[in-house]
């Protein structure tokens, strides 16, 4: 097989492409197929609740690709137990780490492999992350030459920039779904600049932002409040959260921000403000940022409060209602005429729910309560 050095290089450069969008995969998967002059080639995941997108084999039958999953996903082959067998990073011929006699002697090679031309192949266990392992495997068919040293050490100078794409991806995936379910949280998150600028934001974040005289606006992606005396305090925050990210003095603090137009009402914005962490050393593709985190806070509870505490402290539907009553300032007997029940009943219910909430006064119980408000899902 004659490999030209343009043919490596672009092979390579399919596979950082799919580091970062994962939908091309299939089409590095399949360069590499060609670049080996392979039947077929795959980059499989093994371990727990494997599925569909656990096999990328663009060269593959689909019909036998849904066989495999049905028939083999859960049930451990010969190849996975060569796999498991070896270090990360190598590459190997299946025919001389199995051997040949064992290899066609398994169901996995008479059942899954024989029919779709795979004779002989090469394998690189590219990474293991608990109880899962990644590799890559490559065959070629009946009637052609089978691999040879020279193609077993073209795998293993391509084998890192696999492993390192597949970690790439892995890395994005894993902050794509801290992503979404950071947009999920009932509180609003933002990543801002020195200057206010906001480089990232929640969907939280996004409604505040979007609403009148919620105590936060935008204008031209820089945060601004409804005065000058809170935009000053919370540019000072910002400021020095981003001082504290390249190792400088200041941890930022918190601010209550009180609309004009609810001066008189119990509606607030409060916000929380530290530096960004979790880079190890300073990077020039990324300025000095710190986080910003609002919350309304408000004597309302919000939607869905009562059955939120019930599913917490595994209260019984009157016994929540009971207490979040209380939570909204009620007394006792105010809660008792509200839900429709005798004083004495909610004395009962309130005595099983400091039981339950480990409080003994109604101060403790509320002050409890309302700091469950946090893990509502937002509407």
């Amino acid at each position: 097989m004659h490999v030209t050095e343009s043919s490596v290089i672009a092979c390579v450069g399919n596979i950082y492409q799919a580091a970062h969008d994962p939908t091309l995969w299939s089409q590095a998967v399949e360069s590499l197929r060609t670049l080996f002059d392979g039947s077929k080639a795959c980059l499989v995941r093994i371990g727990p609740e494997r599925g569909p997108d656990d096999l990328i084999a663009p060269s593959n039958d689909p019909a036998f690709q849904e066989r495999y999953i049905a028939e083999f996903a859960d049930e451990p082959n010969i190849i996975e137990h060569a796999v498991a067998r070896a270090e990360v990073g190598t590459a190997y011929s299946d025919v001389s780490f199995i051997g040949r006699e064992t290899l066609r002697a398994s169901r996995l090679w008479n059942d899954w492999m024989a029919p779709q031309d795979m004779y002989g192949g090469l394998t690189c266990k590219l990474a293991a992350a608990g109880a899962s392992t990644w590799f890559f495997d490559v065959q070629r068919g009946r009637n052609q030459t089978p691999f040879d040293a020279a193609d077993l050490e073209l795998l293993g100078t391509i084998a890192p920039h696999l492993t390192r794409a597949l970690e790439m991806s892995r890395q994005a995936r894993i902050a794509q779904l801290v992503s979404t379910s950071l947009s999920q949280l009932p509180f609003a998150l933002m990543a801002v600049d020195a200057g206010l600028r906001i480089l990232a934001r929640n969907e939280a974040a996004e409604q505040i932002l979007s609403e009148r005289d919620s105590g936060l606006s935008e204008r031209r992606s820089v945060l601004v409040t409804p005065d000058l005396q809170s935009t000053a305090r919370l540019q000072r925050l910002v400021a020095e959260s981003c001082a504290s990210a390249r190792g400088l003095p200041g941890v930022g603090g918190d601010l209550l921000i009180v609309p004009a137009r609810q001066a008189g009402d119990t509606g607030a914005l409060a916000i929380s403000v530290g530096p960004a962490t979790g880079l190890d050393s300073p990077t020039i593709a990324l300025e000095p940022c710190a986080i910003l985190i609002a919350r309304k806070v408000s004597q309302q509870l919000p939607a869905g409060f009562g059955e939120a505490i019930a599913r917490f402290f595994e209260l019984t539907p009157q016994e929540a209602r009971v207490a979040a009553a209380i939570a909204a300032g009620q007394s006792l007997k105010q809660a008792a005429e509200l839900i429709g029940i005798r004083v004495s009943t909610a004395r009962t219910h309130l005595a099983r729910i400091f039981d339950k909430t480990g409080t003994s006064q109604q101060s403790q119980l509320v002050a409890l309560l309302r700091s469950v408000q946090v893990t509502l899902p937002r509407k």
